[in-house]
């Protein structure tokens, strides 16, 4: 049988592994891309690390989420991440609409209250004073037509980004501007290409609206308004600017953990995963390593591929995609049972791969 995991590593992450093996020590910080329901792939693999290498911990780590991968890393920063987590998944998995085609501000109200789930009575407090797990998020905010409530106006100001795009990321400044919400101590990353990135500090008060701001689909869920201790206006999905990172992620001394979905160049913004010719710099991950399941394993989950947005679509009645979802999360069960045996087993040199692209 095929291993069900890759792993991938730039070339001084590379370097490092086929020298000295893989350690949670030699990791600074870890990556959570948006994705919907893609995340569900890599929920085994979550609670393993969530296990062994966050537990315990007592050396900073910094946590950078977008839309999904925002509310993953919302567990890992949590006082009983592995807890928090479970909620995550069951909540998630769990929501439910009154309609085939519910309205923006329906999907908001669900997700609100899956957040609250999610968070529980002290979450907010416990992610703003974890000072070992550093949380942090990135927010796209809407200017002009694009932060409209309405969905002909926000179409067109979201059509004049997507346009803008093609010529370069940096053109979509005239409709949205990146918000990095970091930790209290600090953020992670200096330097934003492309687009520059305001820098507002996470309190109790924005916390929260930040997360949900940064799961605030365009078109399908209702942007979060005048973020507290941020500039006035409407805020959208992170994915907008960073859908799976194209940036300097590149710490010192330690390395970056990133659970991907995909075994492919991640893309950088949202309106990128059409353009073929625009990839993730590989000078942007060299200290990055990339742990993904494979295309055949992808392949033998419920309709050929990993849970997505589609599955909402396709599948509108709650009862088919949750049976759906429960068992594509069964299998992936292996994912988590894989990188246990490499990682006990210290197999990180034996398996690691050159970046796919």
């Amino acid at each position: 049988m095929k291993p069900a995991l890759k792993i991938f590593a730039g070339h001084e992450a590379l370097a490092h592994i086929r020298a000295n093996g893989l350690h949670s020590s030699d990791i600074d910080m870890m990556l959570g891309a948006s994705g919907g329901p893609k995340w569900l792939s890599l929920a085994a693999m979550d609670r393993y690390l969530l296990s062994e290498w966050v537990r315990g911990r007592e050396q900073p780590l910094h946590v950078l989420g977008t839309s999904a991968g925002a509310w993953r890393m919302a567990c890992y920063a949590q006082n009983d991440p592995l807890a928090a987590h479970a909620r995550l998944q069951e909540a998630y998995i769990s929501q439910q609409y009154a309609s085939a085609k519910p309205t923006a501000h329906e999907v908001a109200t669900v997700c609100r209250h899956i957040l609250d789930v999610i968070l529980g009575e002290s979450g907010t407090q416990e992610i703003i004073n974890n000072p070992v797990v550093r949380y942090h998020t990135l927010v796209a905010r809407c200017r002009g037509l694009a932060g409209a409530d309405h969905k002909v106006p926000q179409t067109l100001g979201l059509a004049g980004a997507m346009t803008a795009n093609l010529f370069a990321r940096s053109a979509m400044r005239p409709w949205i501007e990146r918000v990095v919400f970091h930790h209290p101590q600090r953020a992670p990353i200096d330097h934003y290409p492309h687009l520059p990135a305001r820098h507002v500090t996470l309190t109790e008060d924005n916390l929260q609206p930040a997360i949900l701001a940064s799961g605030a689909i365009p078109l399908v869920i209702a942007g979060v308004r005048n973020i507290p201790g941020a500039p006035r206006g409407t805020y959208r999905d992170g994915g907008i600017t960073d859908y799976q990172f194209d940036l300097p992620v590149l710490p010192e001394k330690g390395f970056v953990l990133y659970p991907h979905y995909f075994a492919k160049a991640p893309k950088g913004g949202w309106f990128d995963k059409k353009l073929r010719w625009r990839t993730a710099s590989r000078e942007n991950y060299r200290r990055t390593i990339i742990i993904a399941p494979s295309w055949e394993f992808a392949a033998t989950l419920p309709g050929g591929r990993i849970p997505d947005l589609d599955d909402f679509y396709d599948y509108p009645e709650y009862s088919e995609r949750r049976r759906r979802w429960d068992i594509a999360l069964a299998a992936c069960e292996r994912l988590g049972d894989e990188l246990a045996n490499i990682d006990q087993q210290q197999r990180w040199a034996e398996v690691a791969e050159p970046l796919p692209w």
